[in-house]
Order: C-alpha cells, then structure tokens, then sequence
C-alpha cells in the first residue's frame, strides 16, 4: 500500500482519481489530504534535451513545439529550467577602458524635410 508523504500512514489511503498527466491520485483519510505517490513524466529526457539543443542552435519555441507534437509553453519551461541549472558565468574583471571605438551615426531629430526634393 502506499504511504502518505504527510502523515507517513499506510493503512487508510483510498483512489482519489487521476491527474492531467494519467497518474493515480490518492486521499489520505486520517490527515485528509491529496497525493501522487509517483508522478509520471509525459515526455521522454532525450525529448527534452533535444528541444533545449534545438533552441541552442536558433530555432524558435512555436517551430520546436510544431515539430516535437508539444505546446510551445511546454518548450519555454524545458529552456528555463535547463538555464537554471547552467553554472554563472564569470564577472569581468572592471579594469578602466583606455581605448573607445565609436561608429558614426546620423539622425534626423526635428529637422525632417518637408518638401519635396
């Protein structure tokens, strides 16, 4: 029998029907609460890598979703949670810059043209 991850009671957990995903639901009589002994994952580990590898080389999250059968939130949340776990990346030293490279850059700001050339 199953064991109530509360109260830790063996003898009174009854089926409470079954969750989105397909896994068994049960009920705790003495504390009165809900749970899933052993949720199930819809989709497979090398699904998941695979999306997040996919992201990784450009592709986006509704192009991914269409070619896995999945829902592009579903995508978000793989990407996000791998991200997670990414280590930090390094803080650059914060030396003075001695050197500045600018590009030219020529805007129009109130002085548009109104007549015509």
């Amino acid at each position: 029998m199953n064991e109530c991850p509360y109260c830790h009671d063996t003898e009174n957990q009854v089926k409470a029907g079954m969750t989105g995903a397909g896994s068994q639901r049960y009920k705790c009589k003495p504390c009165n609460r809900r749970y899933t002994p052993e949720p199930q994952q819809m989709y497979s580990d090398e699904m998941r890598q695979q999306a997040v590898k996919w992201y990784a080389d450009g592709a986006g999250y509704r192009q991914i979703a269409r070619h896995l059968g999945v829902d592009h939130v579903t995508i978000m949340n793989w990407v996000k949670a791998h991200s997670d776990q990414l280590p930090q990346a390094p803080v650059p030293d914060e030396t003075p810059l001695h050197i500045v490279e600018m590009d030219e850059l020529f805007t129009f700001v109130e002085k548009k043209k109104t007549e015509s050339t």
